[in-house]
């Protein structure tokens, strides 16, 4: 009768303990699989245009802050990433999916920016901000209904820090634009409109508009042009590229501090301009600000990806 093997043991341990390291990544695995984050794509806008069925919409202000996914469990940015809030200032909100913005007051984007790329390590800070709900992507429903179940579950919990923002029916083109500049006098960025009778639609539709002032896009930067005359040895304009690949120089708005140190190639900036020409290049385009919350790019990003659409 065969002798069953024995391993020495040293080998023993070992083989035990890498049999334990197996079990323990296999658990860790399970766990992280549990506590993957719900997936939410989230709703884009289009430009409103007069002629649009304004009785089949509703109108709230546009907030002028980072845009936010919350799970049930945890802050995502639009493009996935996570938003490291403080624990408390997410505590007792709901386990319903919400879709906002992460609100500093208005013309203070620069601060709702800040607080959220430097994370929980800015505690005190973050009591600056609110997040504005504006949907709810998996209710089921109008939006009317995911409406009224943002607001049911926000209600029956003691969530701070969170509310659903305000909206009204859209009557007229008129008193559309009256309510525009009475909000953009006040400091508003504008207004949004969302369609009241159809389900969460992720993407770019018409279910979403954005009214402002002034229009306002995204690009990438590409390359930095340098400058002649007073801005000699410093930016003269930065070569950017549009996420249908269209590129041109935004030369003006910039000042001479971000001149001297302008955005990195790869970053993603927000400028405004005045309508389109007939090439589809924007009229009039100038440098707005830099967007930090948006992830950096590479310049193989810039040929092979999808870029940053345009402001929501």
């Amino acid at each position: 009768m065969d002798r069953p093997l024995l391993l020495p043991s040293r080998l023993r341990r070992l083989v035990l303990q890498r049999a334990t390291l197996c079990v323990l990544g296999l658990i860790l695995q399970l766990d992280a699989l549990a506590t993957t984050p719900l997936t939410i794509e989230p709703a884009l806008a289009n430009s409103y245009r007069e002629g649009v069925p304004l009785a089949s919409y509703s109108v709230s202000e546009k907030y002028d802050g980072v845009r936010a996914l919350w799970t049930g469990k945890k802050l995502y940015s639009r493009q996935g990433l996570p938003i490291q809030a403080p624990p408390w200032f997410t505590q007792d909100w709901p386990a319903l999916a919400l879709d906002g913005e992460l609100w500093a007051g208005r013309g203070n984007f620069d601060t709702a920016q800040s607080v959220v790329a430097r994370g929980a390590d800015n505690d005190e800070r973050w009591r600056q901000v609110r997040y504005m709900v504006f949907d709810a992507p998996k209710a089921s429903g109008t939006f009317q209904d995911r409406l009224a179940a943002a607001r049911s579950a926000l209600q029956s919990t003691s969530a701070q820090h969170v509310e659903v923002a305000p909206q009204w029916p859209a009557t007229s083109h008129q008193a559309l634009m009256e309510q525009l500049r009475a909000f953009s006098h006040r400091g508003a960025e504008g207004l949004m409109l969302r369609r009241t009778d159809t389900p969460y639609r992720a993407g770019r539709s018409d279910d979403l508009l954005k009214l402002k002032l002034l229009d306002d896009a995204e690009a990438v930067v590409i390359a930095h042009v340098p400058g002649k005359g007073k801005y000699a040895n410093m930016t003269g304009a930065l070569k950017v590229a549009t996420p249908d690949g269209r590129q041109f120089q935004l030369g003006s708005g910039l000042s001479d501090a971000q001149r001297h140190h302008p955005p990195p190639v790869g970053s993603t900036v927000t400028y405004r301009f005045n309508g389109y020409h007939a090439s589809g290049l924007p009229r009039f385009a100038r440098f707005w600000r830099i967007r930090d919350d948006e992830p950096q790019q590479t310049m193989k990003d810039t040929q092979t990806k999808k870029m940053p659409a345009e402001s929501r």
